[in-house]
Parts: C-alpha cells; sequence; structure tokens
C-alpha cells in the first residue's frame, strides 16, 4: 500500500535508526534534513511530500553526506528506513569519526 509521507513524518522515523547507529556524542551532533537530491544547501519544509527529487542529508561530528535519492512512493517504509539506514552505514565507515567500522543496520521489521 503506497502512503503519502511528509518530509516530518520520514525524519520522525528514520532519527530513531540513526540513534541506534551512532554513539551518543555522534548522535548529539547530528543534523538530519530532506533536501532536493545533490543540493544539500537547501532544507525541505517538514510538512513537504517526500518525493524522487530528495534526499535525506545528516552532518555528523561536522562531515555532511546525503542519502541516494527517495522513491516516488513510500510502499515499504521498513525497506526504505533500511536503504537510508545502509547509506548511513556507508558513511559511517568512510568518515574520519568511524573510518572502517562497519555498524549494524538495526531491525527494521522487514
Amino acid at each position: 500500500m503506497t502512503v503519502v509521507m511528509t518530509v516530518g513524518e520520514l525524519l520522525a522515523a528514520f532519527r530513531p535508526v540513526a540513534e541506534q547507529m551512532l554513539r551518543p556524542d555522534e548522535f548529539r551532533s547530528a543534523r538530519f534534513w530532506v533536501g532536493p537530491h545533490g543540493d544539500w544547501e537547501l532544507d525541505q519544509e517538514q510538512d513537504d511530500v517526500v518525493d524522487g527529487s530528495m534526499s535525506v542529508v545528516w552532518t555528523i561530528v561536522g562531515e555532511t553526506q546525503g542519502s541516494r535519492s527517495l522513491p516516488d512512493d513510500v510502499d515499504d517504509l521498513a525497506g526504505l528506513l533500511h536503504d537510508l539506514a545502509d547509506d548511513l552505514q556507508d558513511f559511517i565507515a568512510e568518515s574520519s569519526f568511524g573510518w572502517g567500522e562497519l555498524r549494524p543496520i538495526p531491525s527494521l521489521g522487514q
């Protein structure tokens, strides 16, 4: 079933996943937002509807990266959260604060 999801709803669902993957000090430093894919300077409004032109972006311990493009329709929230966690996992492993660490992706009820 396709669900219309807002930016605020997506971020509220993703933050607990990210919190499980990050150390407490890393999570306290983290900022998450949704912006146009490839343009990390812009920040979508919380009530904007998620679509394929957007990505989740994060800054953690001063390093910034964006996820893959979001889907046009959210028909599998657990799958979407897993994909975002996978992108975050890659980012952590390539970051200066978590270099080489393959942090586990939390169970998302898939």
